[in-house]
């Protein structure tokens, strides 16, 4: 087999990987709710940067509108939750370790391309 064989097979088992990784939405939630939320330093983090981007800051333990100085309302909170939630899909450090990204609302496996390159610069 050339290596060029042995990497297109390896190309079609990974796209059968990702496609079970999509279709199974019970391993998604579970993965989702994982890297959502943990590393907590890493969400406390993104948390803190996200807030700041929307007007938002902590203190006391409740989140307040630093234009108009008002506690935070439900709209806003979630409106930070969702944010916090979509930056840790993108950036998590957990996520790059397990070689998975986050890709058109799915977590999957890396692209096989980046795999081989990630594994000690090739096949």
């Amino acid at each position: 087999m050339s290596m060029r064989e042995f990497k297109d097979t390896g190309q079609y088992f990974h796209n059968g990987i990702i496609e079970m990784f999509v279709k199974d939405k019970q391993l998604q939630k579970q993965m989702r709710e994982e890297f959502t939320q943990k590393p907590e330093d890493f969400r406390e983090r993104m948390m803190y940067i996200e807030a700041t981007a929307q007007g938002l800051q902590q203190k006391d333990g409740a989140y307040f509108n630093t234009s108009s100085k008002k506690q935070a309302t439900d709209e806003e909170m979630e409106k930070l939750f969702k944010a916090t939630d979509d930056a840790m899909l993108r950036q998590n450090p957990k996520m790059v370790e397990h070689n998975l990204q986050f890709k058109d609302g799915f977590i999957i496996p890396l692209n096989f391309k980046e795999m081989i390159e990630k594994n000690e610069g090739g096949i």
